[in-house]
């Protein structure tokens, strides 16, 4: 078991790798790592992922894990490790997918102590992190990992394995192993519904057998997820990490008609069709989102406008971008303006704190629902 002054023995790249990231942006050492791996449906996964990713499954079952880890000696390109942040636990709940890039991890959260860490990587990498305590115990074979999550909701979670020194064995030659855990890219998907990738890059996992005690997974309950029965577990010392730049995957216009789903029992979404009714043209369809008959596009259109087009679906920025690409020439300028990654990441904000707010914005402002909305356009 690794300690945070143990060195980490240099071995070869791993041959599963698919990339050798030239510049990382940002290195890391993962430390006394415990995984545990449930299969859920393949349609708990969907329901959460953006249009633009697929379920990545083995022998056609989905997986969850939880994952806990210490992060140490992180640091930014050029730069020294911050005091104050280069040393911390984390805990996260994670899926696996397929994006545009290939596969990857899909994070439901990620939970740290720090805000520090949790607000640049939020910022920087559209990642799902949570303020909150985050422990581990160590005793004797025993490692037990506990989280309080304060922020943005209350949630709790635990893990509890067994790394046995007279019962440990190197995972080999094991297909599904290797399925969870090498994994060298990550998606996540921006305020305004961008979806970003960054590679990702480490050493062979010094992957072992642990034994699985308990768990609380209530983390895993909140992301979706209803676990059963006993997990997959593994546990590895340590391994050298490197992280390459996000970036934001290309976006895809709409072609042809769109049709847009709105909430129709909130009073800002309401007044917003309105709107838009007088300014776009024939192309535009809106409809009530109770109307949508796909249980994804439906749970995500709770919190954001969908516009679907020949299969396809945008949400949030991108779909108000969508809808502004019809909306004349001074639309289609606001549109490409939206598009801009610093102004769509300030709008994503905004959109996102409206979204979460407009039930109390539409009361404020007096915005009528219910009876007064517009009619279907279909």
């Amino acid at each position: 078991m690794a300690t945070g002054g143990e060195p980490i023995n240099e071995k070869p790249r791993s041959p599963l790798c698919p990339h050798v990231i030239a510049h990382p942006v940002m290195t890391q050492v993962w430390r006394d790592v415990t995984f545990a791996h449930w299969p859920v449906p393949v349609d708990a996964v969907k329901a959460l992922l953006p249009p633009s990713l697929d379920v990545d499954t083995y022998q056609g079952q989905a997986w969850v894990s939880l994952v806990g880890f210490e992060m140490d000696a992180l640091r930014l390109r050029g730069f020294p490790a911050i005091p104050t942040t280069h040393r911390f636990l984390e805990f996260n709940v994670r899926t696996y997918v397929i994006g545009p890039e290939g596969p990857g991890v899909w994070f439901c959260s990620l939970d740290v102590a720090q805000w520090l860490p949790a607000l640049v990587a939020r910022i920087g990498f559209a990642l799902p992190y949570d303020k909150g305590a985050v422990e581990v115990s160590h005793d004797r074979s025993r490692i037990v990992w506990t989280v309080d999550r304060a922020w943005p909701e209350r949630a709790q979670g635990s893990l509890a394995v067994a790394v046995d020194a007279d019962d440990v064995v190197p995972v080999v030659d094991d297909a599904l192993a290797t399925f969870l855990t090498s994994r060298w890219r990550l998606y996540a998907k921006t305020r305004g519904g961008r979806l970003v990738t960054a590679p990702v890059e480490h050493e062979p996992w010094p992957l072992t057998s642990a034994r699985f005690i308990g768990a609380d997974t209530g983390l895993a309950s909140i992301a979706g997820f209803d676990v059963q029965g006993d997990p997959i577990v593994h546990h590895a010392s340590a391994v050298r990490v490197r992280v390459g730049l996000p970036k934001l995957l290309p976006h895809r216009r709409a072609r042809g008609p769109i049709t847009v789903w709105f909430d129709e029992d909130c009073g800002v979404c309401s007044a917003s069709v309105r709107w838009l009714l007088k300014r776009t043209d024939s192309s535009v369809t809106f409809r009530p989102n109770r109307e949508l008959d796909d249980a994804a596009l439906l749970s995500a259109s709770a919190d954001a406008i969908v516009v679907t087009a020949e299969g396809k679906s945008w949400m949030a920025i991108e779909a108000v971008a969508a809808i502004l690409d019809r909306s004349g020439w001074a639309g289609r300028v606001a549109a490409f303006g939206l598009r801009l990654p610093v102004v769509h990441c300030l709008a994503g904000l905004v959109y996102r704190w409206v979204a979460a707010n407009r039930a109390r914005l539409s009361a404020r402002l007096g915005l009528a629902s219910g009876c007064q909305l517009p009619r279907s356009t279909s």
